[in-house]
């Protein structure tokens, strides 16, 4: 089955395991979904994380980026709630809509400033910060912490 989320084709092949959902730039085993369930889904979260980030993205963000980068965060979280339904017994009732308080989960940073990192990398603390409610300042320190916290750990 093909669908399209704005101007990203999205499709989700059978097989063994469930389903498998493939774009251009992702391919996620999705164990346990039917096809309606997930397209469903997955449009529905999408106009949900949209609608969100459409508020703060100004004209500073192309409407094709913005799209782009809230797909990125619904592929993302679709992926890891419909893993964790399916790999624990305490989850199994999980319902795979997105959770707004993942607005502000680091997950989300990171998808959105790793988006305009590749995309603007002498700029990109600007658009992020933009998306996330910061200054550039902030993002960077964000970011800075960040991977101090994670380097401790090498």
């Amino acid at each position: 089955m093909l669908f399209y989320i704005e101007k990203t084709a999205i499709e989700l092949t059978e097989n063994k395991y469930g389903l498998q959902l493939n774009t251009a730039h992702d391919v996620l085993p999705l164990p346990g979904q039917t096809l309606d369930e997930a397209m469903h889904t997955i449009q529905k979260n999408f106009e949900l994380v949209n609608a969100h980030f459409s508020k703060t993205a100004s004209d500073t963000i192309p409407i094709d980026e913005l799209h782009e980068v809230c797909l990125k965060i619904v592929l993302h979280y679709f992926y890891l709630y419909n893993a964790w339904k399916y790999s624990n017994e305490k989850e199994k009732d999980r319902d795979l809509t997105f959770l707004p308080n993942d607005f502000d989960h680091p997950n989300t940073y990171d998808i959105i400033i790793q988006y305009f990192k590749l995309k603007y990398p002498k700029d990109y603390a600007l658009k992020g910060a933009i998306l996330l409610k910061k200054t550039s300042d902030e993002l960077l320190k964000y970011e800075y912490n960040r991977d101090e916290f994670y380097n401790a750990f090498r």
